[in-house]
């Protein structure tokens, strides 16, 4: 799974970036400094599953197509 690390790009431009990367691959695991609650409802209303967990300050969303 191609991990994506978002942290430092603006909130308003994450959302982008993420669905194009998902445009290339079915799957991606991001990592972000804050839980993306905000993306997580995005992705799971455009048809992707998201698991996100936290680890050492690291939120890790792990999304796939469902």
């Amino acid at each position: 799974m191609e991990i994506l690390d978002v942290r430092g790009i603006p909130h308003s431009e994450r959302p982008e970036i993420i669905l194009r990367k998902l445009r290339e691959l079915d799957k991606l695991e991001i990592l972000v400094e804050v839980k993306p609650v905000p993306v997580i409802v995005m992705l799971e209303s455009k048809g992707y599953t998201c698991e996100a967990t936290h680890d050492q300050g690291i939120w890790k969303v792990r999304i796939t197509e469902k």
